[in-house]
């Protein structure tokens, strides 16, 4: 059973390409990947439409993709990943597994969303004939986020990354979680709550606000600290700098309820 979390920040490697009427400069998309939320409505017209105006690029799609619109042309992560650019089709969850699985390839991406809140997207379908000539064009610029590594010590020393949020929950145990948090080798706290949040300025929106955190600007650098139904007032959220290591130390000894530790709300 995992009673020790190490959370650290993770190198930028997430980026969006965003503000496509800026000029960031004048180096030219020629390689195009592209990867789809296929549960969204509309998904295939949206690619369809994609693929028409990107048709003189050298453009793949992902799997599940490629084979609903019948092309021979797909790829995996590790093969989008080798893109100029990858276009999302979805919502923010789209964006936030995309960039999880492409952060090592250090290669932009673009969220057109076919979601609801679209925080994390850039388009709007119907935006797609103005924008994708300016950005094919070099004429974008590159937004970096912070993301998250998560390793699980004195267990199976798993490492995860994130871009929103690290979050250590009960998993549905009615106990207290019982865990003490230590920031760069300082102790911070004896905590006793029903979970615990780290998350970057990204995910500040996200669960760490629902949960009374702050909400920082995304270029900020810092780490968002929040606990989850706190048994004291005394507890309050927390803002570090964006370069501490975070430290979760779980106290509980319960084999039948081990605590969760979640990545983005997607991955446990």
């Amino acid at each position: 059973m995992p009673d020790k979390f190490f959370i650290n920040r993770w190198i930028l490697k997430y980026k969006i390409a965003r503000k496509w009427n800026i000029t960031m400069d004048e180096r030219k998309i020629e390689s195009v990947g592209i990867y789809a939320n296929m549960h969204k409505r509309g998904v295939i017209q949206v690619a369809r439409k994609l693929l028409d105006m990107l048709a003189e690029l050298n453009v793949v799609c992902e799997c599940e993709l490629a084979k609903a619109l019948q092309l021979e042309r797909k790829a995996n992560f590790s093969g989008l990943g080798q893109c100029d650019i990858v276009i999302t089709l979805g919502g923010d969850g789209t964006v936030l597994e995309s960039a999880r699985n492409l952060a090592k390839y250090d290669v932009p991406i673009l969220g057109v969303n076919l979601g609801r809140l679209g925080f994390l997207t850039e388009l709007l379908p119907t935006e797609l004939e103005i924008a994708i000539p300016e950005i094919v064009g070099g004429k974008f610029t590159i937004d970096s986020r912070m993301m998250l590594e998560a390793k699980i010590l004195d267990y199976s020393g798993e490492t995860l990354i994130g871009l929103n949020e690290v979050t250590i929950d009960k998993a549905g145990s009615p106990r207290t979680l019982h865990f003490n948090v230590i920031v760069s080798g300082n102790a911070i706290s004896h905590i006793a709550a029903d979970g615990f949040i780290v998350a970057t300025p990204t995910g500040s929106t996200a669960y760490s606000m629902a949960s009374g955190g702050a909400i920082v600007v995304p270029s900020m650098n810092a780490l968002l600290l929040t606990a989850i139904a706190p048994y004291t007032l005394a507890i309050r959220p927390l803002i570090v700098s964006g370069d501490d290591i975070i430290r979760i130390e779980y106290k509980n000894r319960d084999e039948k309820n081990p605590p969760n530790l979640t990545v983005d709300g997607q991955v446990t």
